[in-house]
C-alpha cells in the first residue's frame, strides 16, 4: 500500500512519463485500495506539513497541460466557458501530494498511523479531489 503511495506521490511531483489518462488510472487504482483500509484515527497529534505552493508549483511544472475543468464534464475550460462549478486540476493533486506526503512521512515512524492517516484524509479531503480531477485526466488523454 505504502509503495503505491509513494509512487503516485512521485508521479504527481516527477510526473515520470505518464499521460494524465495514465495517471487518472494510477489515482484510482490508490482510491480503490485506501478506501478498503479500515476507517481508524490516527494517533498522532500533528501531522508533519508540507508548504503547498512550493508543492504547487512543482506539480504545475510536470504537469503543464493542466488548469481549470469543468468537473460534470472534465473538459477544459477556455476563458470565456463559464459552467455551474469550475475545477482546478492543480489544486486537485496539490491537495492529493500534500496529504500523501504527510502520510509518507507518518510512515517513517509508524506504518499504522500512515495508513489511518490515509482513510481519514481520503474520506474528508482527497478522495473529492481525485473524484473530481480524474475526469479532466482522462479528458486530457
Amino acid at each position: 500500500m505504502l509503495a503505491h503511495v509513494r509512487r503516485v506521490h512521485a508521479a504527481l511531483l516527477d510526473r515520470e512519463g505518464l499521460t494524465p489518462s495514465a495517471l487518472a488510472d494510477l489515482l484510482d487504482g490508490l482510491r480503490r485500495e485506501v478506501q478498503a483500509l479500515p476507517c481508524t484515527v490516527p494517533e498522532s497529534d500533528t501531522p508533519p506539513h508540507e508548504e503547498d505552493h512550493h508543492l504547487r508549483a512543482s506539480i504545475a511544472g510536470a504537469w503543464p497541460e493542466l488548469g481549470f475543468y469543468d468537473p460534470a464534464t472534465g473538459r477544459a475550460l477556455g476563458h470565456c466557458d463559464l459552467p455551474a462549478e469550475i475545477g482546478d486540476a492543480l489544486d486537485d493533486l496539490t491537495d492529493l501530494a500534500l496529504d500523501l506526503g504527510t502520510a509518507l512521512a507518518l510512515a517513517d515512524t509508524d506504518e499504522a498511523d500512515a495508513l489511518a492517516w490515509l482513510r481519514f484524509s481520503h474520506d474528508s479531503h482527497w478522495g473529492d479531489h481525485v473524484q473530481d480531477v480524474t475526469p479532466h485526466l482522462r479528458w486530457l488523454g
